[in-house]
């Protein structure tokens, strides 16, 4: 491209200099002819007016004159040429019989006529002769400057489209080996926006492509980890019913569990294959009131107390109830595995015209550093990603999540979950 941009400036500085200089070149020449027959026409009127005005007594004179310049004839009545001698070819047969002056193209240059009426029947001839060298003078050296002049700013454009160039080709390549790049795997790769404005354009594009490549990755990433932290859920109940086992056993409850574990994982794979998750929607209320029953089952189990205050008006938010679900067993899921058997606690759920607040509150020993509120963050054997799937559901609906713990322990989960907007 820098070779095209380089031969296309050429191109067009060249069509534009021949363009330019060849006139000027026919200027000069005719110019430089024009000068010198001019300067012939003064020299042959003013010895035409010699001619006129001396008396018959006074041609020696004028003779003798003649005789030192080489290229001036005058020629009398009766055929004497006074003077140099006439060029070959030379026609003076206007000037003699119809008294008209004139210039006469010749073989090796060109002549100035002009006829001299001495009396009505006696015209003299003033012949003057310019050589072709005085015709072409200087042409030859104002026509190499000339050259000069078109090849310098030949090169002057060739240079500065070949700054061009590389100010456009620079970029791009970067641009192309970014791309390369990235498609290494390497997600890190950024360019440097520069060159004419929509090259800086197409950089910005790019570096904005890749940092939502990475970020579209992670969020995949993290939203596989989600999917599978739900497993935790039907194996947390499943786990809590074979230790409860040992004092009775009932097989229907972990028929239960395995049924539930079988709907957790086939959810998974079709959120797994679900290419986009908007546009869902749900109402929380029946959600919250099914979640909390199953949770509560097992917390009668390990003899945990539990109330739940709920109210039945119906609020539909922008998530589907699979996420809802999994958000709230990620709640639950962290009092019945950080907390020890018979910790008790409360779910409470109050809406409002516009927003539903989601309150988890346990007797447990509270939160022992901010730091485990990080996702991926745990102070035990879980893969602290409850509290993140439970954040990125309140944030994906334009709500918010927050944990506090009160002063002699406990954990509150606070959800504010806005309804779904009606136009």
């Amino acid at each position: 491209m820098r070779r095209w941009l380089s031969l296309y400036a050429l191109s067009v500085t060249s069509i534009v200099i021949v363009a330019f200089l060849i006139p000027l070149a026919i200027l000069i020449r005719d110019l430089s002819a024009d000068r010198a027959l001019s300067a012939a026409e003064r020299e042959a009127q003013a010895v035409a007016r010699f001619v006129a005005t001396t008396p018959d007594d006074g041609f020696g004179a004028l003779e003798a004159s003649l005789t030192a310049i080489d290229r001036i004839s005058v020629v009398v009545p009766d055929g004497t040429v006074l003077g140099a001698a006439l060029p070959s070819n030379i026609d003076l047969d206007a000037a003699q019989t119809r008294v008209q002056a004139y210039r006469q193209p010749l073989a090796d240059g060109e002549a100035v006529v002009v006829p001299v009426l001495r009396s009505a029947d006696e015209v003299w001839v003033v012949v003057v002769d310019v050589p072709r060298e005085e015709l072409t003078e200087n042409v030859a050296t104002a026509w190499v400057i000339l050259g000069g002049l078109g090849l310098s700013m030949m090169a002057l454009a060739l240079i500065a489209a070949d700054r061009i160039g590389q100010a456009v080709i620079r970029p791009v390549s970067d641009l192309v080996e970014a791309t390369h790049e990235l498609g290494r795997g390497n997600l890190d790769v950024r360019v440097q926006p520069a060159g004419p404005h929509e090259l800086e354009e197409v950089g910005s594009a790019f570096n904005t492509l890749t940092r939502r490549v990475v970020s579209l990755m992670n969020r995949e990433r993290e939203s596989a980890a989600d999917l599978a932290h739900r497993l935790r859920t039907p194996l947390t109940a499943l786990k809590l019913d074979i230790e409860a086992m040992s004092q009775h056993a009932d097989v229907s409850r972990l028929q239960r569990d395995v049924d539930d574990l079988e709907r957790v994982t086939s959810r998974i794979i079709a959120d797994a294959r679900r290419p986009l998750r908007t546009g869902a929607t749900c109402d929380v209320v029946p959600v919250v009131s099914e979640r909390a029953t199953f949770w509560g089952h097992l917390a009668d189990d390990q003899a945990r107390s539990w109330e739940m205050d709920i109210e039945p008006e119906s609020h539909v938010v922008a998530a589907s109830s699979d996420d809802v679900e999994a958000a709230l067993d990620a709640v639950f899921g962290n009092i019945f595995a950080h907390t020890p058997p018979g910790t008790g606690y409360r779910i409470g759920l109050r809406v409002s015209d516009a927003l539903a607040e989601l309150t988890v509150s346990d007797a447990g020993p509270g939160i022992a550093s901010p730091e485990l509120l990080r996702r991926g963050a745990s102070g035990g054997d879980s893969t602290g990603l409850g509290v993140d799937i439970v954040r990125a559901l309140a944030e994906d609906i334009g709500g918010r999540a927050e944990w506090t713990s009160g002063p002699s322990g406990g954990t509150t989960v606070r959800l504010e979950l806005p309804a779904v907007r009606t136009t």
